[in-house]
């Protein structure tokens, strides 16, 4: 296991380095080091990295055991190896608990890491205290078939997007702020259009006609998205999700897109810190 140190870009915050091996992937994750503390741990979105967060681990630092990754063929967890499906990635958090000895955690993902908290309380939902998510659409539910129809297009459409065109309208359409969109944008240029096809294959294949019959969330959910996120069917798919799941907490993040949780981080904190302080072990 290899150990590090790595100073939020935001924050003077640390956190040690660390890396789970599975049988066809290294994956880097990072921890504050709060054992005995609630754990909670961060998912971030599809071609995003662990620095997505930073806001909020200084936010959570004090009083939770912060547990952060990038996600196999992401950021440091780079090349791709292995598959990069929804279940494989679930697998790793899984794993990385184990190895911490953590037997229940709070789940707080956006965009894609929000899909892979759900598969990770399908799999395991007495290891679930709570969830978080940031513009990420549920997996149980039943979708469109032209839904489905635009996410199998929109990799067709990838693929004959010049590269560096594409990661501008990506980073643009990601958030509003400004150095948000730049971190989007070194980011994604840092990921092969290989690769990031890849990642995004492993999102598209997520939703279905058919959803996971019977699935719901029973512990504290917090739904949440940007006003501004036009991101496919985000809203729309949030909206629906608060309705399938009453008891959820559905929250708008004003002046945010995609990436709401960087675009308008202090709104976001207050959220999350009113919301997990409801949170009993």
């Amino acid at each position: 296991m290899r150990t590090a140190w790595y100073y939020g870009f935001m924050n003077n915050l640390l956190l040690t380095q660390k890396s789970f091996t599975t049988s066809d992937a290294v994956v880097q994750y990072w921890t504050n080091g709060n054992v005995g503390k609630p754990a909670v741990f961060f998912m971030h979105g599809a071609a995003m990295d662990h620095k997505m967060f930073d806001s909020q681990y200084a936010a959570l630092n004090e009083s939770y055991y912060i547990i952060a990754w990038d996600a196999r063929g992401h950021g440091q967890s780079r090349p791709v190896q292995g598959k990069i499906g929804l279940h494989d990635l679930a697998q790793d958090c899984l794993g990385i608990l184990d190895d911490l000895h953590i037997s229940q955690v709070i789940l707080l993902g956006q965009s894609e890491g929000g899909m892979i908290a759900q598969e990770v309380y399908r799999l395991q939902p007495s290891r679930v205290m709570a969830m978080v998510t940031i513009g990420a659409s549920p997996i149980m539910l039943s979708y469109a078939k032209s839904d489905i129809w635009l996410l199998k297009c929109s990799t067709s459409i990838i693929k004959l997007w010049p590269y560096a065109h594409f990661m501008n309208a990506l980073a643009l359409k990601t958030a509003l702020k400004k150095d948000v969109q730049q971190y989007a944008m070194q980011t994604v240029k840092n990921i092969s259009k290989k690769d990031f096809l890849s990642i995004w294959e492993g999102v598209t294949n997520v939703l279905s006609y058919e959803g996971i019959a019977g699935m719901h969330i029973t512990v504290p959910l917090l739904i949440t998205y940007g006003d501004t996120d036009t991101t496919g069917t985000v809203r729309k798919n949030n909206q629906r999700w608060k309705a399938y799941e009453p008891a959820a907490e559905l929250a708008v993040i004003p002046n945010a897109g995609h990436n709401a949780n960087q675009d308008n981080p202090q709104f976001f904190n207050e959220l999350v810190t009113a919301f997990l302080g409801k949170i009993r072990p």
